[in-house]
């Protein structure tokens, strides 16, 4: 019988993950956390490393696997101290929605400027496109609410940071087309090209079918923690 398992998962997938699970979802609990947490590594390994002891805390749960991809270095040195961790090897989101690293390199090799889009990007607006100034000036306003010139000044760095993208890719599993429409907004609004991308589900479908080929994901037992070696290879090390 297959072990138990809690899914711990970043809520840009949440539209991909109730489609594959149907009426019978393979996960004995399941926890999202907030997309956004990706813009900041630090938060986002603290509310990881939260969420796996809350799981853990299930007596039920026998392994933990996490749809996270390295985003950003944010899952470095995250580990478990009773249930192994199952994760894909993959940079990010993209990644895996992708299939791996290496479409997701090799699309970036034909265009650097490529920028990716998602339905769950989408859904959160926080995309570059015509809702995106709106999104970044009522963050930077919460944190700095007297200073409306250092918002302004932080919105225009925003921008300036798309600045060499000329594409927006649309990779989607669900054929929601609402969402593609809206990147396709976004590319008329920017005058970047648009390209919807063939996305491969089998990373997502396998991580929670329990089929964890070594060479796709990598498993953290108890006592070690996730790390890097070289530029991108996920690797278990002792903690």
């Amino acid at each position: 019988m297959p072990p138990k398992y809690a899914l711990l998962a970043c809520d840009v997938f949440q539209e991909e993950l109730t489609a594959f699970a149907g009426d019978s979802p393979p996960w004995h609990r399941i926890e999202y956390l907030e997309m956004g947490l990706h813009d900041q590594p630090n938060n986002l390994r603290v509310e990881v490393q939260a969420a796996i002891a809350r799981l853990e805390a299930d007596p039920d749960v026998e392994v933990i696997i996490l749809a996270y991809g390295l985003c950003g270095n944010g899952l470095l040195g995250i580990r478990a101290e009773r249930c192994p961790l199952i994760l894909p090897r993959a940079h990010d989101c993209v990644s895996i929605l992708l299939g791996g690293m290496e479409p997701h390199s090799a699309l970036l090799k034909e265009n650097p400027g490529t920028y990716f889009y998602s339905p769950g990007w989408v859904r959160g607006k926080r995309v570059p496109g015509p809702d995106r100034e709106a999104h970044i000036r009522k963050v930077y306003g919460a944190r700095y609410p007297d200073d409306e010139e250092m918002v302004d000044d932080l919105v225009e760095a925003d921008a300036d940071a798309f600045a060499h993208h000329n594409c927006a890719a649309y990779v989607d599993l669900t054929a929601n087309s609402e969402a593609e429409n809206y990147c396709k907004g976004c590319a008329k609004h920017l005058g970047w090209q648009f390209k919807r991308l063939k996305g491969d589900p089998s990373m997502l479908k396998n991580l929670i079918q329990g089929e964890w080929d070594p060479a796709r994901y990598l498993t953290i037992p108890t006592g070690h923690e996730v790390a890097i070696e070289g530029q991108s290879n996920l690797i278990s090390k002792p903690s």
